[in-house]
């Protein structure tokens, strides 16, 4: 047992070495089921998205990279729309005992007028390793936009940990725990039935990667959905059933190189 958490923790921190990644940020599980464009469709990635929102939600998921728990993320948040300002709430780790990245999260977005709407969001990233003699910790910024130019069409970007400042830790170590990134994102409503969506981003190791996927709504309350993405290409398929005011989504992706990654998410809305 040792022995398979001491080459998990190699694992996580390899990982983590070789590229930086927002481990601790994963897009809601119906977000990953249309290929991951997390700034088209959850709050965590986009501010503005806050705006848009009629209902609050309190929303909590479960993402399990590659069938390893020392590799998954939990995350929970609460969104609270109103006529004065809309704000959210989120919480997120990942990890396990020997390497952790916990994240804080206040967000807040305004709808300027019927076409256009901003956010922005502040969050605080800890990371605590046995790797390191000490703890690293940053603070950092998101900045995000959405643009409806008629009723079934919606254009987003977001600029994610940008600017972003170390408070503990070297500097060029603690950026691998707040990398930054420029999503963008569209959704286009074709009936009432099916949504389509696509988005593109761009960070410091991937100069773009792409995404492409659509939501159906075969059955009342019964969503399926079906993505892909690109650098590596990896497809996902998920579904959501809304019962009662809860949401529960699932969501499966395969990565050709490493498997399968499954992931579980509920929402409730009042």
């Amino acid at each position: 047992m040792k022995r398979g958490k001491f080459l998990c923790f190699l694992l996580t921190v390899g990982c983590m070495l070789a590229e930086a990644r927002d481990n601790v940020r994963a897009p809601d599980a119906r977000a990953l089921s249309m290929g991951g464009n997390g700034a088209t469709h959850t709050p965590l990635l986009n501010p503005a998205l806050l705006a848009l929102k009629e209902r609050k939600e309190l929303r909590v998921d479960y993402y399990n990279r590659y069938a390893m728990q020392e590799l998954a993320t939990i995350s929970g948040g609460f969104c609270f729309p109103n006529e004065i300002l809309p704000v959210g709430l989120h919480v997120a780790s990942f990890g396990y005992d020997e390497y952790r990245e916990s994240l804080f999260r206040f967000s807040t977005g305004k709808r300027l007028n019927a076409y256009w709407s901003l956010g922005v969001s502040v969050q605080y990233v800890l990371l605590q390793s046995e790797l390191f003699e000490a703890d690293m910790s940053r603070l950092s910024t998101d900045i995000g936009a959405t643009f409806r130019p008629v009723e079934n069409w919606l254009i987003t970007m977001s600029l994610v940990n940008i600017p972003s400042f170390s408070l503990n830790g070297e500097n060029g170590r603690s950026e691998l725990i707040a990398p930054y990134s420029i999503e963008m994102g569209m959704n286009w409503q074709v009936i009432n039935t099916l949504l389509i969506t696509g988005g593109a981003a761009h960070d410091k190791e991937t100069p773009w990667k792409a995404s492409l996927g659509m939501e159906y709504l075969p059955y009342t309350h019964f969503h399926f959905r079906a993505g892909v993405r690109t650098s590596p290409f990896c497809p996902s398929l998920g579904f959501g059933y809304l019962l009662a005011g809860l949401t529960t989504d699932i969501v499966l992706i395969y990565h050709p190189v490493l498997g399968l990654s499954s992931g579980v998410g509920m929402a409730y809305t009042f």
